[in-house]
């Protein structure tokens, strides 16, 4: 039977404590079927002829994008339709497509997949992010968001288990199913894809819609047609709709204008990048993915041509929000504090994202390891990761009754500890150094995620914080996954360093603690005045 009714929050605190579980073990699977090709890429580099570059848009931006972009729209349908349904319907699109990955034998048919995944994918932090909130009290939120999160490092390295364990056995196991004609990372694939299809029927059947906060400003309006926002919010980010869309604003004419050349900017750019980075490559490096009217398109072509268009839809979304719901722009994309709070989690994304992407590939390049070591390291990204997440969120939650910042300053704390960890890490060839630092950086950067995730969250009306997860996984995704691991693919393609490469990505730790030390001097009194700043924006949602 399937338990749609709206339960309140009064549902039992064994029913809360479920619905977590089973939130934070969907969202572990989210990283299994994303984190997988971290292990699988020497395999799949050798057997589809890869370059490393190659191997960062595969990880990376071909996921990233379609995440990320939509992700806004599906945002937006959190915040307006049932949410348990978006997390089912999502979670069975992107299990099929991670099986289905299962079947590709070339880059495009693998990439393609990948595209799909990203998509499904997108529902379901949103969703589940809203839903918690409303199971949960204020005072808890960042422990609990913490446990959730906690399943992005728990999926991370069950994936390197899971694909370990099918690397060193696939040559014993395929006898046993000869008719299908897989090689190993194909059956990986397989094996981590299908049970998200079950999970997805459980997750229908068990996790009922909980009533939304009564925690409304006096000018919230919820939206009553969720799905035609949803085809709005696309329409305003690609174009020739989003041209159109604007004809339709107060002052058409400007705002076409407005848009028209961030398009345009977006192109130069993208154009620009593309002749610089083809040029500083190798011709071997660079080999044409597919032709496009008799030329060729590179690596480097769709990865900057992604990118101009995850920028340009970012800003024509948020040139929307500003135009349709001025409270949400005003609390979100014009707030100092939230604003620096997600550019600086973006870039702790990037680095995080670059470094998983390479870190099995490295150590294979430079120790020596085998599949079975990915044994290893998945069960220390479980741990070490998972209880960096949970304990983070505690001691944060603890740190923010002494200081309204203080989850803030607590996080640059434990930054701090992972930068220097993560460049012994790679700086190693000893591999019982190389896991323990592994360990220590897993931990301490960990740390990060619950307490800026809940602050961000705290920053607005609950009305908007389907918007406000959205703006922060876009940052995390375009920004983190977007650019991190193409950075360290096209730099070892360059250098023929991929340690260079790898390091390089911690110079922005100083930037990324910039960043959150002014926003927690921000922070105060941003928060204080949340209700303030949403009237004199007009609070009203316009249609």
């Amino acid at each position: 039977m399937f338990m749609t009714g709206v339960v309140t929050q009064r549902a039992s605190r064994f029913y809360r404590v479920y619905v977590l579980v089973l939130m934070t073990i969907i969202y572990a699977l989210n990283f299994v079927d994303r984190q997988i090709v971290a292990i699988l890429s020497p395999y799949i580099k050798a057997d589809l002829h890869l370059t490393d570059a190659q191997v960062g848009l595969l990880y990376g931006t071909s996921f990233a994008l379609f995440y990320a972009v939509f992700g806004l729209p599906l945002a937006r349908l959190a915040d307006g339709w049932r949410r348990n349904w978006t997390l089912s319907i999502g979670l069975t699109i992107w299990s099929a497509l991670t099986a289905a990955s299962g079947l590709a034998s070339t880059f495009p048919q693998l990439a393609a997949a990948r595209i799909g995944i990203g998509i499904g994918e997108a529902s379901a932090s949103p969703a589940a992010f809203s839903m918690l909130q409303d199971y949960f009290s204020k005072a808890r939120r960042a422990t609990v968001l913490a446990i959730y999160l906690s399943g992005n490092y728990i999926g991370a390295g069950a994936s390197l288990i899971i694909a370990a364990n099918v690397l060193s056995r696939w040559q014993e196991m395929s006898r046993d199913f000869p008719s299908l004609h897989l090689v190993a990372w194909q059956a990986a694939y397989l094996v981590v894809g299908v049970p998200g299809i079950l999970l997805a029927l459980v997750a229908i059947l068990t996790i009922r819609e909980p009533e939304r906060s009564s925690e409304r400003d006096s000018l919230a309006n919820t939206t009553t047609t969720p799905f035609r926002d949803v085809g709005r919010l696309f329409a305003v980010m690609l174009p020739p709709f989003s041209f159109i869309a604007c004809s339709r604003k107060n002052a058409a004419t400007l705002e076409i204008f407005r848009n028209v050349l961030i398009f345009v900017l977006c192109v130069i750019a993208a154009a620009s990048l593309i002749f610089v980075t083809d040029r500083m490559l190798d011709p071997s490096h660079r080999p044409a993915v597919f032709y496009l009217y008799g030329l060729p398109v590179t690596t480097n072509v769709l990865q900057w041509s992604a990118m101009a268009l995850g920028a340009y839809a970012t800003a024509s979304w948020a040139r929307s929000i500003h135009f349709n719901d001025p409270a949400t722009s005003r609390l979100t994309m014009k707030t100092g504090s939230f604003v620096r709070l997600v550019v600086a989690g973006g870039l702790v994304t990037l680095i995080s994202y670059a470094l998983t992407a390479f870190m099995f590939l490295y150590a294979k390049r430079y120790i020596g390891i085998g599949p079975e070591a990915g044994v290893t390291l998945g069960i220390i990204s479980t741990v070490a990761g998972g209880l960096g997440t949970m304990v983070g969120g505690r001691i944060s939650d603890f740190a923010r009754k002494i200081h309204p910042a203080g989850r803030i300053y607590f996080v640059c704390g434990a930054l701090l500890l992972s930068g220097c960890c993560m460049f012994r890490q790679y700086t190693t060839n000893v591999w019982i150094l190389f896991v323990c630092m592994q360990a220590a950086a897993s931990f301490f950067h960990t740390m990060w995620f619950g307490p800026v995730m809940a602050t961000c969250q705290d920053l607005v009306l609950p009305r908007m914080r389907g918007t406000a997860t959205a703006v922060q996984f876009l940052a995390g995704n375009l920004i983190g996954l977007g650019m991190g691991p193409y950075w360290i693919g096209l730099l070892s393609d360059i250098t023929g360093n991929l340690r260079e490469a790898m390091l390089s990505v911690l110079v922005l730790f100083p930037v990324v603690f910039w960043l959150f030390i002014t926003a927690a001097a921000r922070l105060p009194k941003d928060e204080t005045s949340i209700q303030v700043r949403s009237r004199s924006a007009g609070g009203e949602i316009k249609h």
